[in-house]
């Protein structure tokens, strides 16, 4: 299988997780693909298997948060996932709050099946990773 990981990080936070999905992926027996959302291609979404999102939490809790703008512009400009699996993803300061739905739905809206989310803490990017990457590899095997 292969997996494309996708990713939108301002701090080097978020790129540290998907570097982790990206390993536990590898872990599970696939091949992983770790690219930045702003570049990810048509090309790149057609050669996976399926694929991973993640986005930093943007925003201010007494306001509003979510994933990165620049996130949600990128995969605006996804092409279509034809039901492919899908994770999504997140980094967050103090709470993500609806980011990993609004991740989630964003996704859906290409047509992606999304089969894991996982939000970790900026202290722990990697935690979740392995969870997050066993549901997605397993997703693509009973396919």
């Amino acid at each position: 299988m292969k997996v494309l990981v996708a990713y939108e990080s301002r701090s080097g936070r978020t790129r540290r997780a998907a570097e982790a999905v990206a390993a536990a992926v590898r872990a599970c027996g696939s091949d992983a693909t770790l690219k930045v959302l702003s570049e990810t291609t048509a090309e790149d979404i057609e050669h996976a298997d399926a694929v991973a999102i993640g986005s930093w939490v943007e925003g201010f809790i007494v306001v509003k948060v979510g994933p990165a703008k620049a996130a949600l512009e990128a995969i605006g400009r996804l092409s279509a996932m034809g039901g492919k699996p899908a994770a999504v993803f997140c980094t967050y300061a103090a709470n993500p709050r609806a980011t990993l739905a609004t991740l989630r739905r964003s996704l859906e809206a290409k047509g992606a099946n999304v089969v894991a989310e996982n939000a970790s803490h900026r202290s722990h990017p990697d935690r979740g990773a392995a969870e997050l990457a066993k549901r997605l590899c397993a997703s693509q095997e009973a396919m």
